[in-house]
């Protein structure tokens, strides 16, 4: 494994943190088997200073409330699914992240969780649900806070921010943002160029799910409250992207390690399942922790993908490749701790 060398900051040395898991929580088998995983890549990772945390959804908040045929949408197992991610995450000692969309449901999460380890997850649709911010403001967890659906304000990010002052530890995440539309058809002509310049810029495509706001970090790092109140920077490509095509599927994976290697992002938090063919939630976004061994028949893919995907174990191994030179870490066996790290099975 690994010998770090932190001679020029011995107290700080520069660490990535990776949240992975499923979109939601949908059965203990699902769980188990994602958590294990998830814990095999940590003890590989931890020697270059990548952290890992355990992410899923209990309760998911929907577009929709109704499918095509009327029926209810899934949206979360509640207590119940917050109890196996709580069962299993711990099992691995993995901190949790997850969602809150009611401030009721609080006393849930201190029945199951522990506020010196685990996230509250605020989800771009409540990330301005002031009495919510406020109930969990009140409290000692750490908060993930994920940038509203329109995108990133500052002025409003520091806002829901400023109501965390208590909290542990504070990670504002960008999560792209929508592609805005004037139902009136009145928009400003500075308005007009600021969308048209993003919508156009390379870094977009025409098949993401939202508009890709990865840039924006450089604003937020020069933000003196960003900057006083050591707020950490995380990206979430999964919701970028979609995931709809091979080609979204794939830049899932190359947004994540870019957000790390060129854009200095502190960490991700990435959307997997190793048989998302199952998954009732959002299964496109998924990315398989590892393809050794896959059986694409249990994948979103269906079949095996002419566009290479970028599964978890290849992220972690270019951020590993990052970490090496970044921290000056010595390992006398990188090209082994790859090579394990890859050689993890699918099944």
């Amino acid at each position: 494994m690994a010998q770090q060398n932190t001679s020029d900051n011995p107290d700080k040395p520069n660490r990535v943190f990776i949240i992975a898991g499923p979109c939601a929580i949908e059965s203990k088998e699902q769980i188990t088997n994602i958590t294990q995983k998830i814990s095999l890549i940590r003890d590989i990772a931890e020697p270059y200073n990548i952290d890992f945390m355990c992410r899923g959804g209990s309760w998911k908040p929907r577009t929709l409330y109704r499918n095509k045929k009327g029926d209810h949408v899934f949206e979360g197992l509640r207590e119940k699914g917050l109890k196996m991610h709580a069962e299993a995450a711990k099992k691995h000692s993995l901190p949790v992240v997850t969602e809150l969309v009611s401030e009721k449901d609080l006393p849930y999460f201190y029945q199951y969780l522990d506020p010196k380890t685990d996230y509250i997850q605020i989800g771009a649709r409540t990330s301005q649900a002031f009495s919510l911010l406020h109930a969990v403001g009140e409290t000692k967890f750490n908060v993930l806070l994920k940038n509203p659906q329109h995108g990133v304000d500052i002025n409003e990010a520091i806002g829901s921010l400023q109501r965390f002052e208590r909290n542990r530890n504070r990670i504002y995440c960008t999560r792209g943002q929508k592609r805005t539309i004037d139902p009136m058809g009145s928009e400003k002509e500075a308005y007009k160029k600021y969308m048209n310049a993003l919508n156009t810029n390379p870094s977009q495509h025409p098949d993401s799910r939202n508009l890709n706001n990865i840039e924006t970090i450089s604003l937020l790092r020069k933000n003196q409250y960003f900057k006083e109140n050591n707020i950490q920077l995380c990206h979430d490509p999964s919701h970028t992207w979609g995931g709809k095509t091979e080609q979204m599927k794939r830049m899932i994976g190359e947004s994540a390690i870019k957000a790390v290697t060129k854009y200095g992002y502190d960490g991700l938090i990435i959307e997997v399942d190793n048989r998302s063919d199952r998954a009732i939630c959002d299964a496109d976004q998924a990315i398989p922790i590892s393809i050794k061994g896959v059986n694409w028949s249990h994948t979103n893919y269906g079949r095996e993908p002419k566009i290479p995907t970028i599964p978890l174990v290849e992220i972690v191994s270019q951020i590993i490749d990052y970490q090496v030179k970044r921290n000056d870490i010595d390992s006398y066996d990188i090209k082994g701790d790859k090579r394990e790290l890859r050689g993890i099975e699918w099944g």
